[in-house]
């Protein structure tokens, strides 16, 4: 009769480049959750730190504060700080079209005193008294369209801003 040996390890097959491969993968995986987790943080897919920012014309008589990505169809604000001159008691602001049409347009606060059409704009009329002080005008929006959205405003016959905000689904 034979002797049989006893076995000392398992008998498995073994791909060592694929499983290298596999493991290089799913680090890989990690890292972009990784990644996707601090982009939520800073403020790339919401709200944060990094989300939003501030336009100012060059004389100061008007800053933006906007954001810089924003989510399809969600409540958003657009606040325009105006610093009238002296002796300015009507502040006249344009919105340029092409935002307009691509987002819908739920309320202003203050409501503005009148409203004009142009070709290219819309002008939004606001009392400015007292003349002195700083007024802050809320646009509240919800974006309509998915991607980079360039955004145009200025005051009639004062300073102009462009700034550009980018629409998440």
């Amino acid at each position: 009769m034979a002797k049989r040996e006893a076995a000392t390890g398992l008998d498995c097959a073994q791909d060592l480049p694929y499983q290298r491969r596999e493991w290089f993968v799913e680090r890989v995986g990690w890292a972009l959750m990784l990644l996707l987790v601090l982009a939520a943080l800073l403020g790339l897919l919401g709200s944060g730190p990094l989300s939003q920012a501030v336009a100012s014309a060059t004389d100061a008589s008007m800053q933006v504060e906007y954001p810089r990505f924003d989510r399809y169809q969600s409540p958003t604000e657009l606040r325009v700080h105006l610093q009238p001159t002296p002796g300015m008691d009507t502040g006249r602001l344009w919105l340029d079209r092409e935002f307009i049409d691509r987002v819908q347009l739920a309320r202003i606060d203050p409501e503005p005193l009148a409203t004009a059409v142009a070709p290219d704009r819309f002008v939004y009329s606001f009392g400015l008294l007292p003349a002195d002080a700083p007024v802050t005008i809320t646009f509240h929006l919800e974006p309509n369209r998915f991607g980079r959205m360039p955004v145009r405003l200025g005051l009639v016959d004062g300073p102009e801003l462009a700034f550009t905000v980018f629409v998440l689904p």
